[in-house]
């Protein structure tokens, strides 16, 4: 069930900022996410826009994203990292 991940303005500045070896690795974390998008996240929640946000975990990075099943599209919606 291959989705494709397209990140939003907020998270693509956060990923911006980062070095080029953590780029790397959250572009892996995406790659996972897309492959998978209804994988048992580790966090779940209903956002202000009433989608439903899923959180995974990857190291020291944490990927919210929403699925748009119509579209076959993850949306990488924030990206936190420590």
């Amino acid at each position: 069930m291959n989705y494709r991940f397209v990140i939003e303005q907020t998270a693509a500045e956060t990923i911006f900022a980062l070095r080029a070896r953590e780029r790397r690795l959250l572009q892996t974390a995406c790659a996972v996410v897309a492959r998978d998008p209804h994988r048992t996240p580790d966090l779940e929640e209903i956002g202000s826009d009433g989608r439903r946000h899923l959180t995974r975990f990857f190291g020291p990075f944490s990927v919210t994203y929403w699925v748009d099943d119509a579209a076959k599209e993850v949306r990488i919606a924030l990206i936190f990292c420590d």
